[in-house]
């Protein structure tokens, strides 16, 4: 798991403008920082208040394994920050993106707290001393407290970081552009929707028509026969229901139970009543009532 965000190729010499340092160096002096600049002062301050307090000389390896363990243990859980940022989507899902903050910060505690006890343990038996850890149901919640500090304030670096430095690209390839002379760039092109498809209900299944695929809907009982080129999908839907999902100007009603595609139509015959014999383009044909006629001629 990586500890540092992908960037490209064009992305590794500019963190910010005049910034030389690669994205991925930036991001490691930033923990750097973020972890072993407090853990020093920490040391001092045990130094200081341990004098203050009138104690027994304290060694000086001591307060430096207790906050440098607890450094090492917060870098060893860092790549968790790194995986509830980039799975959060707040305006999708909210909940289940606090949830996951919820779960990641308490992993994040139980690495630091257990690695930063097992170095102190190393480091005290090293010297032939042992390392005291009090009860894990008072000292867990003490230092999950400290943790989910640690956490927060870590996951809005990481978050603002990225946005300055998507901000910082787009500040240097305007420069870039300004400094070339170059026009700006286009606006983007909207994506091409794709066609509509009609969704059917075929028992358990979902079956996606587009509606010029579809030769007629023929109404059956309470079903209505959807046939296609290759198959004819029986479902369970009222012709109208269908017919208002389908493009008016692809298809015409011919009869009070049935739809043709017009691309579909072949050849129309006239009866002595004034019906019509239509022959489809696979041969069959079906008969249009003389009341629907003039919609299926004017079209």
């Amino acid at each position: 798991m990586s500890t540092a965000p992908t960037v490209g190729p064009a992305a590794q010499a500019v963190m910010l403008p005049g910034w030389r340092l690669s994205a991925r160096g930036t991001w490691a002096l930033v923990w750097l920082a973020f972890y072993l600049l407090p853990t020093t002062v920490n040391i001092f301050s045990v130094f200081t208040e341990h004098e203050r307090g009138g104690a027994s000389p304290i060694a000086p390896w001591e307060p430096i394994s207790w906050e440098y363990s607890s450094a090492i243990g917060g870098f060893a859980a860092l790549p968790l920050v790194y995986l509830a940022v980039n799975r959060s989507a707040w305006a999708r899902a909210p909940w289940r993106t606090l949830g996951l903050h919820i779960v990641t910060m308490l992993g994040y505690s139980t690495v630091h707290v257990a690695i930063m006890m097992g170095l102190r343990s190393i480091l005290y038996g090293l010297v032939g001393w042992t390392y005291h850890v009090g009860p894990l149901t008072r000292e867990f919640p003490y230092e999950l407290r400290k943790d989910t500090i640690t956490y927060l304030v870590a996951t809005a670096i990481l978050t603002m970081g990225r946005q300055l430095v998507r901000l910082s690209r787009v500040v240097a390839l305007v420069e870039a552009q300004q400094a070339a002379g170059a026009a700006p760039l286009p606006a983007p092109t909207p994506p091409v929707e794709p066609p509509p498809r009609l969704e059917l209900k075929v028992g358990t299944r979902r079956v996606f028509v587009a509606p010029q695929e579809i030769l007629q809907v023929s109404a059956a009982g309470k079903y209505v026969e959807v046939m296609t080129a290759e198959r004819v999908h029986l479902v369970r839907r009222s012709l109208a229901d269908i017919q208002a999902e389908l493009p008016p100007q692809l298809f015409v009603r011919v009869h009070r139970s049935r739809l043709l595609n017009r691309a579909a139509i072949q050849r129309m015959d006239s009866r002595p009543s004034g019906d019509l014999d239509i022959t489809l383009t696979t041969g069959l044909t079906v008969t249009a009532s003389r009341r629907f006629k003039a919609d299926l001629l004017e079209g």
